[in-house]
């Protein structure tokens, strides 16, 4: 995460100067520092380095070199923002050590962020989902015979599904009219949720013969997975599934009721029924590990972005104390690519919202 803020830190580093010892390289006056902070800078950022509006990063005890770096690419034209250009145009070198060395100076802020919830998994996934499970179970998981279990299904397959819905060509008039004001994105939110569920083993339903189902289900492992628990994005998993549902959907398949791009097999009524009645009673597995912890994320970005990492660079910004509005900002536009910095969008391109929430709340709430 080299330079993860670059963009976004910069767009706040004009404002003040230090207190603490001048680092390696780097000249500067704090007094100047101080002056020109006062003058220029502290409208945005404070004299106390923090930004005045959570879009607005803070300065507070960020590397020097980092704030010079930043202000000579404004200046440059690398960076575009109308008023740090032309507030740096006319900057001297001086002038830029000494507002870097004031705010690298002051002392870590400390956080106004508090993040109650940095660990819940998916929230925004299962506020969305709640409109399914009036049907399909709490967390997906159906309790009501004929309604397919939702939890662990690949998400994939779910969002493709989701969609047909939504767009009448899966034929279900009422769920096409619920899902009619949903975007693509809440979709896909609800089904990393879904998908991040696991549910218990069900009990033997009253018709069928597991291990019949067992022997008979070989054929379908080569798609659904060992035990029914899928592997391919696109495959629903079977393990765990509500029988009568399962009973009714293989009909569909064998009556051609339902297309499919695999040849299903020839299957009697009692074939089918031990089918459900196997596969009903694995364990299902959730296709997706649940959404990591802020804290678990940042592992990585301390790499670089810690100062006791031992890796951090001197033009690499603090995370730690930051505004989480903008560190919400800043990896969203690393993520759609918008800032250039191929590594930050390499590494951003796979998180979801709820995944930046989490880091930017982490690192929002700690101390430098």
């Amino acid at each position: 995460m080299k330079r993860f803020l670059f963009g976004a830190l910069v767009l706040t580093l004009l404002t003040s100067c230090s207190q603490e010892p001048e680092p390696a390289g780097l000249v500067f006056n704090l007094d100047a520092g101080r002056a020109i902070a006062e003058a220029e800078c502290a409208d945005c950022h404070g004299m106390d380095g923090r930004g005045t509006t959570p879009e607005i990063p803070n300065l507070a005890a960020q590397p020097a070199e980092y704030l010079v770096e930043a202000m000579h690419a404004y200046r440059d034209g690398q960076r575009l923002h109308a008023a740090l250009q032309d507030m740096t145009q006319g900057m001297s070198e001086a002038d830029i050590a000494n507002i870097a060395g004031y705010y690298a100076s002051q002392p870590p802020l400390d956080p106004l962020f508090k993040q109650q919830n940095e660990d819940s998994s998916y929230a925004a996934g299962a506020a969305i989902g709640s409109l399914c499970e009036e049907c399909h179970g709490e967390k997906g998981i159906s309790t009501t015979a004929g309604i397919p279990s939702l939890a662990g299904q690949q998400p994939a397959y779910l969002i493709v599904a989701t969609m047909e819905y939504q767009k009448g060509t899966r034929g279900h008039a009422d769920k096409t009219e619920m899902l009619s004001g949903i975007e693509q994105v809440d979709i896909e939110k609800m089904a990393m949720y879904f998908a991040a569920q696991s549910a218990p083993a069900r009990e033997t339903p009253p018709f069928g013969d597991p291990l019949a189902g067992k022997v008979d289900s070989a054929v379908c492992g080569k798609c659904h997975g060992a035990n029914g628990n899928s592997h391919d994005p696109l495959v629903p998993s079977l393990a765990g599934q509500e029988p009568v549902y399962l009973v009714n959907a293989i009909r569909a398949y064998r009556n051609h009721d339902r297309s499919s791009d695999e040849e299903m097999p020839a299957r009697t009524d009692a074939q089918i029924e031990n089918l459900a009645a196997y596969y009903s009673t694995q364990q299902s597995e959730a296709s997706i590990e649940g959404a990591p912890t802020g804290k678990e994320l940042a592992a990585k970005c301390d790499r670089c972005h810690h100062p006791s990492s031992g890796q951090r660079k001197l033009n690499v910004p603090a995370l730690r104390g930051q505004s989480h509005d903008y560190l919400v900002t800043a990896m969203k536009e690393y993520r759609r690519n918008d800032r250039e910095n191929s590594m930050m969008h390499k590494m951003s391109s796979r998180y979801s919202d709820e995944m930046i929430e989490a880091l930017a709340s982490y690192y929002a709430f700690q101390y430098e």
